[in-house]
């Protein structure tokens, strides 16, 4: 018998944010897991990095399809689209 690995499906929504470091600002999405419907939980939570797709900045020719920034570094951050995506 074959042991076959039961997959789950994780629910996320899609919040697209400005993210201001002291070097640069960053817009793109995060992903929120259904259990955290807040973004200050994936910015309180215990990873140190915060991980983005679709990033654009000023310092970048073209958007980058994903950035983690750690979070020790970010100065502000603001929600601009709250359900992009949904």
């Amino acid at each position: 018998m074959q042991n076959k690995k039961k997959k789950v499906k994780q629910e996320f929504r899609k919040v697209k944010v400005w993210v201001k470091t002291g070097v640069s600002t960053y817009t793109g999405t995060i992903y929120l897991p259904a259990k955290r419907t807040r973004v200050s939980d994936v910015i309180n939570d215990d990873r140190k990095f915060l991980s983005m797709t679709n990033v654009e900045s000023k310092d970048f020719a073209q958007p980058k399809s994903f950035l983690a920034i750690n979070k020790n570094l970010i100065e502000l951050l603001e929600i601009l689209e709250p359900n992009k995506g949904e």
